[in-house]
């Protein structure tokens, strides 16, 4: 223990000496009336439509994985080189499903999937809870916001109410006062995931609850510009380039484009419904096609499906490893559903299946890809891999007991709390 302190203490001097690398970003948190140019300078390390992810920054930096266990009042702080939880952070109450990482990473904010409107922020240069705050004003209840998209220009974020089956609202949240600021009322119910377009001129989000389809909304007057109603509408993408925004349909998807807010293309996909995820060069991208137990690759250029590769029940997302983009893991999330799969993108092929624990939802890397964290949310403990190695036929499990709680869903990788808080000063 004595010997891996020092090493700790080492990889952190060796972090502030060289002047935190970070590859002119900064970090800190956001503060009100910042120009667009300070806002965009901000470290942003939330892995929303894989737009924007500055792993150089923090490529070095001591960090730990933090994951949501919704079931449980509490996010574990786990420390991958130890293989172990080293923290229960106290969130008071349950219903806290995913983390989002506030550009310059002093905070995050934990979202809620109970019908419940509790909004949780996170100190992480403390790994402590030091805000709870409901999103309901103005005479409207936000059941459920679950996904927190972040604006690229401004202080500004978006999430929707996901249970609501009478409503469709999206709440506008200052990333600078880390408060809700207002409510848009949409012709969709059920908001589930809203992308703001990389110029912060319109949010594109799909709804789950009837009628099912995508709102486009106008941020400077803060109205609905349009809904375009989708069968099995579900989850939501935006392509890196951010020329599309993606919308997982009962078997279809369907492509806008982002500058004329309209439907450009509908294609047929077996099952469908599941998230997206896309290369970086907005080559290609991978939606998961949950009654399909598999992984639609789409060609970005043409808009087409070009392969469905089987993987596991409840196919949902890939997740790419940042060290070694080739190789990404595909988290299968059924409940009867032990296994996550490896894929190829280059030659888009599944390679082996990794056990985890029972009900893989979400999977995080550490910015050097050499570890991954996965959630298991049907146990009370989750799933940490080695991902050291080139050859991810040699990607395996150094346990699967890390502690939790039931329904962990979400984790993040975060700078250690020293380390965040040299960064910062």
């Amino acid at each position: 223990m004595k010997n891996r302190s020092m090493f700790i203490l080492l990889l952190l001097a060796m972090f502030v000496v060289s002047g935190c690398t970070t590859g002119g970003k900064k970090f800190g948190a956001p503060s009100e009336g910042m120009s667009s140019e300070e806002y965009q300078s901000l470290v942003f390390l939330d892995p929303q439509n894989t737009v924007r992810m500055d792993w150089d920054a923090v490529k070095g930096m001591p960090g730990n994985f933090l994951i949501d266990n919704q079931g449980h009042p509490s996010v574990s702080v786990v420390d991958y080189e130890a293989g172990e939880t080293i923290k229960l952070i106290d969130m008071g109450e349950t219903g806290n499903h995913h983390l989002w990482i506030i550009p310059g990473v002093q905070y995050a904010w934990s979202s809620q999937r109970y019908e419940s409107d509790q909004f949780w922020t996170i100190d992480l240069t403390t790994h402590e809870v030091v805000d709870k705050f409901p999103l309901s004003m103005d005479g409207k209840t936000v059941i459920a916001p679950l996904h927190v998209g972040f604006a690229y220009t401004q202080p500004l974020a978006v999430v929707g109410n996901i249970l609501d089956k009478e409503h469709g609202y999206l709440t506008l949240l200052s990333t600078a006062t880390r408060r809700p600021v207002e409510i848009i009322e949409l012709s969709c119910h059920g908001a589930r995931d809203a992308m703001f377009t990389l110029d912060d001129s319109k949010i594109f989000s799909t709804c789950q609850q009837e009628p099912k389809g995508v709102s486009v909304v106008d941020v400077a007057s803060r109205k609905e510009i349009k809904m375009i109603p989708i069968s099995g509408g579900r989850a939501g993408g935006m392509s890196p380039d951010g020329k599309y925004f993606m919308a997982a349909g009962k078997g279809s998807v369907t492509f806008f484009d982002t500058a004329s807010g309209d439907v450009v293309k509908t294609i047929k996909v077996p099952g469908g419904g599941g998230n997206f995820t896309c290369l970086a060069d907005s080559s290609k991208c991978y939606n998961g096609l949950r009654k399909a137990n598999s992984v639609g690759v789409i060609d970005m250029k043409t808009l087409e499906l070009i392969k469905v590769i089987e993987t596991g029940p409840d196919g949902n997302r890939l997740y790419i490893n940042p060290a070694n983009p080739r190789y990404g893991l595909f988290a299968n999330e059924s409940g009867k559903s032990d296994i996550i799969t490896v894929i190829d993108t280059r030659e888009d092929v599944a390679m082996k299946n990794i056990e985890t624990g029972l009900g893989p939802h979400n999977i995080a890397f550490n910015p050097e890809g050499t570890r991954a964290a996965v959630t298991t949310k049907k146990e009370t403990v989750a799933t940490l891999l080695d991902t050291s190695s080139a050859d991810p036929m040699e990607w395996d499990v150094i346990t699967t007991d890390l502690e939790a709680g039931i329904q962990n869903n979400g984790v993040r990788w975060v700078p250690a709390p020293a380390a965040l808080k040299a960064a910062i000063n």
